[in-house]
Protein backbone atom coordinates (compact mmCIF):
# COMPACT_ATOMS: atom_id res chain seq x y z
CA UNK A 1 0.00 0.00 0.00
CA UNK A 2 1.52 3.36 -1.16
CA UNK A 3 2.48 5.85 1.65
CA UNK A 4 -0.44 8.17 0.84
CA UNK A 5 -3.13 5.39 1.41
CA UNK A 6 -1.53 5.05 4.85
CA UNK A 7 -3.52 7.82 6.67
CA UNK A 8 -7.14 6.85 4.66
CA UNK A 9 -9.45 4.75 7.38
CA UNK A 10 -10.13 1.69 5.57
CA UNK A 11 -13.57 2.12 5.63
CA UNK A 12 -13.37 5.10 3.53
CA UNK A 13 -11.48 2.82 0.77
CA UNK A 14 -14.31 0.59 0.76
CA UNK A 15 -16.77 3.12 0.07
CA UNK A 16 -15.23 5.08 -2.11
CA UNK A 17 -14.55 1.97 -4.28
CA UNK A 18 -10.87 2.48 -4.03
CA UNK A 19 -8.63 -0.11 -3.91
CA UNK A 20 -4.59 0.20 -3.06
CA UNK A 21 -4.02 -1.84 -6.29
CA UNK A 22 -5.93 0.89 -8.70
CA UNK A 23 -3.66 3.22 -11.06
CA UNK A 24 -2.79 4.55 -13.73
CA UNK A 25 -0.43 3.82 -16.88
CA UNK A 26 2.36 6.02 -14.87
CA UNK A 27 2.12 3.66 -11.74
CA UNK A 28 0.21 6.67 -9.51
CA UNK A 29 -3.17 6.25 -7.90
CA UNK A 30 -5.40 9.04 -8.79
CA UNK A 31 -8.82 7.89 -7.78
CA UNK A 32 -7.15 7.55 -3.99
CA UNK A 33 -5.63 10.93 -4.57
CA UNK A 34 -9.42 12.10 -5.21
CA UNK A 35 -10.79 10.15 -2.72
CA UNK A 36 -8.90 11.74 -0.08
CA UNK A 37 -9.12 14.66 -1.13
CA UNK A 38 -13.08 14.58 -1.20
CA UNK A 39 -12.70 13.42 2.52
CA UNK A 40 -10.76 16.39 3.44
CA UNK A 41 -12.81 18.69 1.70
CA UNK A 42 -15.91 17.02 3.43
CA UNK A 43 -14.62 17.22 6.57
CA UNK A 44 -13.35 21.42 6.57
CA UNK A 45 -16.64 22.43 5.15
CA UNK A 46 -18.35 20.29 8.23
CA UNK A 47 -16.25 21.69 10.69
CA UNK A 48 -17.02 25.16 8.80
CA UNK A 49 -20.26 25.10 7.87
CA UNK A 50 -21.78 22.48 10.38
CA UNK A 51 -20.03 21.55 13.07
CA UNK A 52 -20.76 24.73 15.54
CA UNK A 53 -25.01 23.27 15.53
CA UNK A 54 -24.44 20.03 14.62
CA UNK A 55 -21.02 19.56 16.78
CA UNK A 56 -17.81 17.65 16.31
CA UNK A 57 -19.20 14.73 17.12
CA UNK A 58 -22.25 14.67 14.70
CA UNK A 59 -24.44 14.31 18.18
CA UNK A 60 -26.25 17.67 17.75
CA UNK A 61 -27.12 19.83 20.86
CA UNK A 62 -30.25 18.39 22.44
CA UNK A 63 -33.72 20.29 22.06
CA UNK A 64 -31.77 22.97 19.32
CA UNK A 65 -30.05 21.25 16.82
CA UNK A 66 -30.66 17.55 15.78
CA UNK A 67 -27.79 14.59 15.52
CA UNK A 68 -26.77 13.76 11.87
CA UNK A 69 -25.43 10.58 14.10
CA UNK A 70 -27.80 7.40 12.25
CA UNK A 71 -30.70 9.28 12.00
CA UNK A 72 -32.76 8.69 8.60
CA UNK A 73 -32.54 12.32 7.47
CA UNK A 74 -28.87 11.34 6.81
CA UNK A 75 -28.94 7.65 6.45
CA UNK A 76 -31.71 7.94 3.66
CA UNK A 77 -32.54 9.57 0.40
CA UNK A 78 -29.54 11.17 -0.79
CA UNK A 79 -32.22 13.54 -3.24
CA UNK A 80 -34.19 15.29 0.18
CA UNK A 81 -30.57 15.54 2.27
CA UNK A 82 -29.16 17.57 -1.19
CA UNK A 83 -32.21 19.26 -0.92
CA UNK A 84 -32.40 20.04 2.78
CA UNK A 85 -28.17 21.29 2.36
CA UNK A 86 -29.25 23.68 -0.48
CA UNK A 87 -32.15 25.30 0.84
CA UNK A 88 -32.07 24.66 4.42
CA UNK A 89 -35.31 24.24 6.37
CA UNK A 90 -37.82 25.08 8.93
CA UNK A 91 -40.28 23.96 10.97
CA UNK A 92 -41.06 20.68 13.89
CA UNK A 93 -39.32 17.57 12.42
CA UNK A 94 -38.58 14.70 14.63
CA UNK A 95 -35.48 12.98 14.99
CA UNK A 96 -34.77 9.66 16.78
CA UNK A 97 -37.67 10.35 18.17
CA UNK A 98 -36.81 13.56 19.36
CA UNK A 99 -38.63 16.63 18.34
CA UNK A 100 -36.56 20.01 17.07
CA UNK A 101 -37.99 23.27 15.34
CA UNK A 102 -35.29 25.42 14.32
CA UNK A 103 -34.17 26.50 11.09
CA UNK A 104 -31.38 25.56 9.22
CA UNK A 105 -29.48 28.25 6.64
CA UNK A 106 -29.62 27.77 3.24
CA UNK A 107 -26.11 26.14 2.23
CA UNK A 108 -26.43 26.59 -1.57
CA UNK A 109 -23.15 29.11 -1.93
CA UNK A 110 -21.91 25.86 -1.54
CA UNK A 111 -20.48 24.14 -4.80
CA UNK A 112 -21.75 20.99 -5.78
CA UNK A 113 -18.52 19.53 -4.88
CA UNK A 114 -18.55 20.70 -1.33
CA UNK A 115 -21.89 19.73 -1.27
CA UNK A 116 -21.36 16.22 -2.19
CA UNK A 117 -17.80 16.44 -0.37
CA UNK A 118 -19.72 17.54 3.08
CA UNK A 119 -22.54 14.79 2.48
CA UNK A 120 -20.44 11.99 1.79
CA UNK A 121 -18.57 12.67 5.07
CA UNK A 122 -21.43 13.13 7.31
CA UNK A 123 -22.80 9.91 5.56
CA UNK A 124 -19.91 8.21 6.67
CA UNK A 125 -18.84 9.41 9.56
CA UNK A 126 -20.80 9.14 13.57
CA UNK A 127 -21.66 5.34 13.14
CA UNK A 128 -23.06 6.18 9.64
CA UNK A 129 -22.55 3.69 6.84
CA UNK A 130 -24.49 5.14 3.62
CA UNK A 131 -23.46 5.38 -0.07
CA UNK A 132 -21.14 8.57 -0.99
CA UNK A 133 -23.20 11.42 -2.65
CA UNK A 134 -21.92 12.43 -5.92
CA UNK A 135 -21.49 15.72 -7.76
CA UNK A 136 -23.20 14.92 -10.49
CA UNK A 137 -26.13 14.09 -8.22
CA UNK A 138 -25.66 17.44 -5.97
CA UNK A 139 -25.74 19.28 -9.52
CA UNK A 140 -29.40 17.44 -11.31
CA UNK A 141 -30.76 18.38 -7.88
CA UNK A 142 -29.76 21.70 -7.74
CA UNK A 143 -30.84 22.33 -11.37
CA UNK A 144 -34.00 20.89 -11.40
CA UNK A 145 -34.70 22.73 -7.75
CA UNK A 146 -37.03 25.94 -8.57
CA UNK A 147 -37.69 26.71 -4.66
CA UNK A 148 -37.15 29.81 -3.19
CA UNK A 149 -35.99 30.10 0.26
CA UNK A 150 -36.40 27.47 2.87
CA UNK A 151 -38.17 23.99 3.00
CA UNK A 152 -40.89 23.38 5.36
CA UNK A 153 -39.66 20.21 6.85
CA UNK A 154 -42.99 18.66 6.35
CA UNK A 155 -42.60 19.29 2.71
CA UNK A 156 -39.13 18.11 2.53
CA UNK A 157 -39.92 14.73 4.13
CA UNK A 158 -41.92 13.86 0.43
CA UNK A 159 -39.45 15.42 -1.61
CA UNK A 160 -37.01 12.56 -2.41
CA UNK A 161 -35.17 10.92 -5.30
CA UNK A 162 -32.08 12.44 -8.02
CA UNK A 163 -33.92 13.90 -10.48
CA UNK A 164 -32.99 12.23 -14.09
Amino acid sequence: MSAFLKGIPVVLLVVFGISACQSNEQGTSTDSATTAEMTQLGEQVYRTYCGTCHQADGQGIPGAFPPLAETEWVNGDKGRLIRLVLNGMQGPISVNGSEYNNMMTPHNFLSDEQVAAVLSYVRNNFGNKAEVVRTEEVTKVREATNKEGMWDASELESMTGIPD
